[in-house]
């Protein structure tokens, strides 16, 4: 057998993950999915036309540069923050410029801070790097609602980097503008990075954005994901906006081909269509209202009520709430790969058939005494 060597961080990382890893795989063929984080009502017309239109005589060639679809994204702040070209970064997905950020800053021993639950992916990459991931763990006692001043309590020069995301995955919830300055300026004082990651940044409103905040504070990065909002996870395609400065740092370690042509076309058209996300949200709001208001033994954690994801909380710990979920034939997402979660909490996404998932949910209530 042949033997390698593997990077140590690699070695003796555990790997976390949304998939339940189970003896037996369950057909969930036809059941209610409530699992994954993408807009539950689809993508937006224009993006379909828009295909109709694409050069399939692109496919032959490397990506050409993106001038239209960064004159987009600029466009599409310019009421929020007058960003130019060299600001914006394209990825294959908003995952792969985490990676990337952090092999910019993160190697052997770093430490970096952000708080929990949050998404447990790039906390996995921190630990692939051989960095230490240290976080502020949301209180129970407050229903997980993030504290921002007990962020900052904890912010050190110590930390090579800082990372939250905003909309909070699983939670759903979202940390207000005002509230995120004060970190960022906090990070900005020991002259760290600090990435919000905005994956779920298009179910709220553009003036939320730390994309506000990018031109007076020069250790910021937001990232933005095309998977979320816009309903495009198929086309892996996100992009980053930052300080001149470290966009020139990140460059040496990117390609000018990221993101592919198609997505980059798809990208724009989904980028116009402002009209299609206002409908949506006042889709999600009203079913999620719906939703919430229905429980009266589960817990739903902090959260806001126009992002499409939440977690609930079942009261029994000994409970594997993803398995009860699954007999009623609802999939969702098991919180126990969350730092301070566990078996008894899932991530669950608003469904367009509200009534019906709320005819599930109560019947697991029913069950509790």
């Amino acid at each position: 057998m042949l033997a390698v060597e593997f990077r140590e961080s690699i070695r003796n990382m555990k790997k976390t993950s949304y998939a339940k890893e189970t003896g037996q795989a369950v057909d969930t063929s036809g059941f209610m999915d409530c699992s994954n984080g993408i807009n539950p009502f689809g993508i937006s017309g224009r993006v379909l036309n828009s295909l109709k239109n694409f050069d399939v005589s692109e496919l032959n060639t490397y990506p050409k540069p993106a001038f239209g679809l960064k004159k987009v994204i600029i466009e599409y702040w310019d009421r929020v923050s007058l960003i130019e070209e060299d600001q914006i970064i394209l990825g294959d997905g908003s995952i792969e410029l985490i990676y990337k950020i952090n092999k910019l800053f993160v190697d052997n021993k770093s430490l970096v801070m952000g708080y929990s639950p949050q998404f447990s992916d790039y906390v996995d990459d921190v630990h692939a790097n051989g960095g230490i991931y240290e976080s502020y763990v949301l209180e129970e006692s407050n229903n997980f609602k993030m504290d921002p001043d007990r962020f900052i309590q904890m912010m050190d020069r110590k930390h090579s980097l800082f990372y939250l995301d905003n909309p909070n995955n699983p939670t759903g919830q979202v940390i207000g503008i005002d509230d995120l300055e004060k970190i960022i300026k906090k990070a900005a004082e020991f002259e760290r990075p600090i990435i919000i990651d905005e994956a779920y940044g298009d179910f709220i409103s553009r003036k939320m954005s730390a994309v506000s905040l990018v031109n007076k504070y020069k250790n910021l990065i937001v990232i933005r994901s095309l998977s979320k909002g816009l309903g495009l996870a198929g086309i892996r395609a996100g992009y980053m906006v930052t300080s001149k400065y470290i966009a020139h740092q990140y460059r040496k370690i990117s390609n000018p081909y990221e993101m592919n042509s198609i997505a980059r076309h798809i990208a724009e058209a989904a980028l116009k269509d402002c009209d299609f996300m206002e409908t949506c949200s006042e889709k999600i709001v009203t079913r999620k209202r719906m939703f919430t208001e229905s429980l009266k033994r589960l817990q739903v954690l902090e959260t806001n009520e126009s992002v499409p994801i939440m977690t609930l909380r079942h009261p029994d710990g000994n409970v594997d709430f993803e398995d009860l979920l699954l007999k009623q034939e609802v999939k969702a997402v098991s919180c126990r790969g969350f730092v301070g979660l566990g078996q008894n909490y899932v991530r669950m996404m608003i469904n367009p058939d509200t009534e019906s998932l709320i005819l599930r949910i109560q019947r697991i209530e029913n069950e509790i005494e």
